[in-house]
């Protein structure tokens, strides 16, 4: 629920946000998130609710005071509607909104072993080539797929691991097995 409203506000502050403005208000929003990350008093403060909105506000308002403008005043209206809890999620929201206006898609390969950057580059090409945006990946590897990989693009999930494909193997083979009948 907190992620959809936050969704919510962050697509009303990008469409009154200059489009020349989302970089420099991403990076200052990517500053704001590590200093929340990073600063349990910090978070302690903005979260607890004895203390005021104007506290809150005054404490925001100085951790921000290098940020663009726009930024300060839309995390300033966040806190004067109680919507404090929803700084911690913002910073990704507002990545995932902005690369959707640049036409980025944001997606995750898990493979057996290390791609090297010729695959690499090759699956990005032919992912982006097939969603028509440009597609930006972030690889791990995971032993336990024994082979193949698992891609993860937005709602679009492809599946190419020999886990997955004996997982698959064991469930037909488990339901002909249920289906046959004894010879009497």
């Amino acid at each position: 629920m907190s992620s959809r409203v936050t969704r919510r506000y962050v697509q009303g502050f990008l469409g009154v946000l200059d489009a020349a403005r989302i970089d420099a208000v991403e990076a200052a929003l990517e500053r704001f998130d590590a200093l929340l990350r990073t600063s349990p008093p910090v978070t302690a403060v903005l979260y607890h609710p004895g203390i005021s909105r104007t506290k809150k506000q005054a404490l925001v308002s100085a951790l921000a005071a290098d940020a663009p403008p726009e930024l300060v005043r839309f995390l300033l209206y966040m806190i004067s509607k109680k919507r404090e809890h929803m700084l911690k999620g913002l910073c990704v929201e507002f990545k995932n909104a902005a690369d959707g206006l640049r036409g980025i898609v944001r997606g995750r390969v898990c493979c057996a072993s290390a791609l090297r950057d010729a695959q690499q580059q090759r699956l990005t090409a032919s992912l982006s080539a097939a969603l028509g945006k440009e597609v930006k990946l972030e690889t791990r590897t995971d032993a336990g797929l024994l082979a193949g990989m698992q891609v993860f693009v937005g709602s679009h999930v492809i599946d190419g691991s020999v886990k997955s494909r004996l997982a698959r193997l064991r469930k037909h083979l488990l339901e002909e097995t249920t289906q046959l009948k004894p010879v009497a």
